[in-house]
């Protein structure tokens, strides 16, 4: 007896999972560190020059770590090699492609720019030395320049100059082309629209400056001469923070009234999304990870005391990762061809699990401290913090 087997609706297993928030996380941060960095650089704010050094760093270090994400998405490491050799004929219209050359040419670009930055403190190294290796890689990383002038200086700062504005465009799209990959998606109603870009550029300044805000003061106390966290910075930065949270704000109420209210079908379908969720999604995503946040920042009494606005800056990160989170994952769980939306629990253990992501923090977290042992940060810090003694 022959049985007639009708097929109602077929469930793809999700193509992106945990990695991909992550890296679009990483990403972002790596983008908003070289914006603040450029304060100093590029549009001349003095009040930003002793954490200007500091902030290029942290954007070159979030940017090398975040392909890890990748790599790890890719389940074989050999794809690669794959993706730089084949689908260039696509060029044109393929956003990812855009994205390769992007994350060679930022990380290049910052590390120059870094170079330059510390040309002085690495030819002060060479000059007191006696060891031939150190010389040697002294010479290599200040590209032969050994010459300390006025003249010099002013040729550093004039290249830094230019690095810096062709930077600015570029850290925006190297962060800004993850939103436009999901934005040209029409499959998914969450995803498809003109804001995704902005929406993502601007989550990022908030998640980057509370990085900027959790780590510098720990390399402040502990990994400087002074051995002083800097309140007048912090009260600063949290203040720039807040700012930060009113245009990410602004920006997400104009994507989910357009989207939600003026959407033909697609509206019924995001209105059925966030029902079951929307309670919580304003308690945390909102009040807790956005507004109470920016009432700190905004109140000078409370963004004085350290403690305060480090963990409202945790609190920011951890928003700004979980909004990835509900982008990415969540626009994948609207249904297509089945009846209901999907789920998506991340594994513990292996490829696209909470511990590769955490391995890749890992990553984040080792080469934070090589870098920053490397370059002479510090220096740079001490010239501002103890020029008075």
């Amino acid at each position: 007896m022959n049985e007639i087997i009708t097929l109602l609706s077929f469930t793809p297993e999700r193509p992106w999972g945990i990695d991909i928030p992550n890296y679009f996380w990483f990403t972002g941060s790596s983008a908003a560190a070289f914006i603040i960095s450029s304060f100093a650089h590029v549009f001349g704010k003095e009040e930003y020059k002793p954490i200007a050094g500091f902030s290029l760093l942290l954007a070159f270090i979030l940017l090398v770590a975040a392909p890890f994400n990748l790599v790890d998405d890719l389940k074989q490491p050999s794809r690669v090699i794959n993706f730089f050799l084949y689908g260039w004929e696509n060029f044109p219209t393929s956003p990812m492609k855009w994205g390769v050359l992007l994350l060679i040419a930022y990380p290049v670009l910052i590390l120059f720019e870094a170079l330059i930055l510390y040309r002085t403190y690495f030819v002060e190294i060479y000059n007191k030395t006696e060891s031939n290796l150190i010389k040697f890689i002294c010479k290599t990383i200040t590209f032969n320049n050994l010459e300390i002038s006025n003249q010099a200086t002013k040729k550093d700062y004039k290249l830094g100059f230019i690095l810096g504005c062709v930077g600015i465009p570029l850290a925006l799209c190297v962060h800004g082309y993850t939103g436009y990959i999901l934005g040209v998606v029409h499959s998914i109603s969450l995803w498809h629209t003109p804001l995704m870009p902005i929406l993502f550029l601007a989550s990022a300044m908030v998640s980057g400056t509370g990085l900027l805000i959790i780590i510098l003061p720990i390399f402040q106390k502990f990994f400087t001469d002074f051995k002083k966290v800097d309140i007048d910075m912090i009260v600063r930065l949290m203040k720039l923070l807040a700012w930060f949270i009113v245009i990410d704000l602004i920006i997400r109420a104009l994507w989910l009234s357009f989207a939600m209210t003026f959407n033909d079908g697609e509206k019924y379908q995001l209105m059925a999304f966030f029902k079951e969720s929307l309670a919580e999604i304003i308690l945390v995503e909102y009040v807790i990870c956005l507004i109470i946040p920016m009432i700190v920042g905004f109140n000078k009494t409370l963004s004085k005391h350290l403690s305060i606005s480090i963990i409202s800056s945790v609190i920011c990160a951890i928003g700004v990762w979980v909004f990835r989170y509900s982008t990415v994952v969540g626009g994948q769980s609207i249904p297509k061809t089945s009846s209901g939306f999907l789920k998506y629990t991340p594994h513990a253990f292996g490829q696209d699990s909470i511990v590769s992501v955490i391995s890749n923090w890992g990553v984040f977290i080792a080469l934070l401290f090589i870098i920053m042992a490397i370059f002479p940060w510090d220096k740079e810090m001490n010239k501002y913090y103890m020029k008075d003694k």
